[in-house]
């Protein structure tokens, strides 16, 4: 009796217990109405820790108190201090800026990143960090108006800087920077191009827009750079993607040598696109004539890199909507092993400057390690349809052997050709032979 009445008196009411539920779920809904928005799921980091880690600068939360990272630093706050000179700016009236939104800035962080750092040093991180990049743009889009400012950053760590601010675990919300920068109030003497936040990062970041994409012709909301960066991949109209998905059952070698014709798009640097105007997602297959169109894609330590930040963004962010990583499930299809690479190189689907083919190929295939893809480009779907169906078929088989044995050199062509001539003369021969005979 004792026991059960001790027991009862340390149990919470129905009451009680209730309201602490309805706490918790009102809890998690704040954490998670926006979070998660800038953060690389787990799966994917273990993979390659080294691809989401800058290298020179921290930006926000998550690498923050990373010692290796702090050299910045003071670099950032003397930045901080010119653009609010340059700008005429309060300075309170920024912090006043930033704690408004301190609440929904932090939503963008996952809860055990952030519930650790201060209110004050919040707001002060995200302030010197957003106002430095707005500084270090302006200085890259007008070099002339910083001729006589100390040199803070030498020449060969900008290409790394430029690398760390599109890596998705080093993101400030783009809007914060929007609000920073609505805030600036530059003298018409000091003559600035006329251009927006978008156009800034348009031209900052000029070098990952291979496609030519212009601020103009993107209306869609901007998260932050990395967002952006992916942005810089897509075409201009997304295809139709559907639930489930088709596996690609053969490799480029197997699929080549059932006749299937595989062929490099390459990019034209005057037009800025594909040839044909093609987008780098546009890959065709003709299902009559067996030719894979695939835009040609350059491979390099860099790449590599900003694709796996572009994968990781799609998987906590759009999900349902990621075409990115569907081309590259695609081209893991394609790649088992090296002679996978070398063909596609041959063919200038692929430019290796990874080193071997098999480093290459490990690359491509880590991409996709633990990707999940419930939804898949459609038209990817039907390609991959198309070529299990034109493998299969025996005569796409005998007729590329025969290709490959017999003509696929000039010199083959040559002896095949020839031998076929000394057949038919032999035969003539024979014939003749066996007329002229009197039986």
């Amino acid at each position: 009796m004792s026991t059960e009445t001790g027991s009862s008196s340390t149990a919470k009411g129905s009451g009680d217990l209730a309201l602490d539920i309805t706490t918790m779920f009102l809890s998690s809904k704040q954490q998670f109405s926006i979070g998660g928005l800038i953060s690389v799921p787990d799966h994917l980091r273990k993979l390659d820790e080294q691809a989401f880690t800058p290298l020179l600068i921290s930006i926000g939360p998550i690498h923050h108190s990373n010692v290796k990272l702090q050299t910045m630093k003071k670099c950032k706050v003397l930045f901080c201090e010119c653009f609010i000179q340059r700008a005429n700016i309060n300075l309170q009236h920024l912090v006043h800026t930033i704690r408004d939104k301190e609440e929904e800035i932090r939503s963008y962080y996952a809860e055990t990143i952030v519930s650790s750092i201060s209110s004050d040093d919040f707001v002060t991180m995200i302030l010197v960090d957003g106002v430095f990049i707005l500084e270090y743009f302006l200085r890259q889009s007008n070099p002339c108006l910083f001729r006589n400012d100390p040199k803070m950053i030498a020449e060969w760590m900008h290409p790394i800087l430029k690398v760390d601010l599109v890596l998705l675990e080093n993101q400030l919300p783009f809007f914060v920077l929007e609000m920073l920068f609505e805030q600036a109030n530059f003298p018409a003497e000091l003559e600035f191009k006329p251009l927006s936040l978008r156009e800034l990062a348009f031209e900052f970041f000029q070098c990952y827009n291979f496609q030519t994409n212009t601020p103009w012709r993107f209306n869609a909301q901007i998260e932050h750079f990395t967002d952006l960066l992916r942005f810089f991949y897509l075409g201009e109209e997304m295809p139709y993607k559907r639930s489930g998905a088709a596996k690609l059952s053969y490799s480029a070698t197997q699929l080549h040598e059932a006749g299937v014709k595989l062929k490099g798009i390459e990019f034209d640097e005057k037009i800025g696109c594909y040839k044909g105007y093609r987008c780098f997602l546009d890959i065709r297959f003709n299902l009559n004539n067996g030719v894979l169109e695939i835009p040609c894609i350059k491979l390099n330590d860099e790449k590599i890199r900003l694709i796996r930040n572009i994968i990781a963004l799609e998987q906590s962010h759009y999900v349902g909507d990621a075409y990115v990583t569907d081309f590259f499930v695609i081209l893991d299809f394609l790649i088992d092993n090296s002679k996978d690479v070398d063909l596609l190189c041959d063919k200038e689907i692929l430019v290796n400057y990874l080193g071997d083919s098999n480093a290459a190929a490990s690359a491509v295939n880590s991409l996709n390690t633990n990707v999940l893809w419930d939804y898949i480009n459609h038209e990817y779907s039907k390609i991959c349809e198309d070529l299990n169906a034109f493998y299969k078929k025996p005569w796409h088989r005998w007729k590329a052997t025969l290709w490959h044995q017999y003509f696929s050199t000039p010199w083959r062509s040559a002896s095949t050709c020839a031998a076929i001539i000394l057949l038919l003369l032999t035969l003539t021969q024979t014939v003749c032979s066996l007329r002229s005979t009197k039986w």
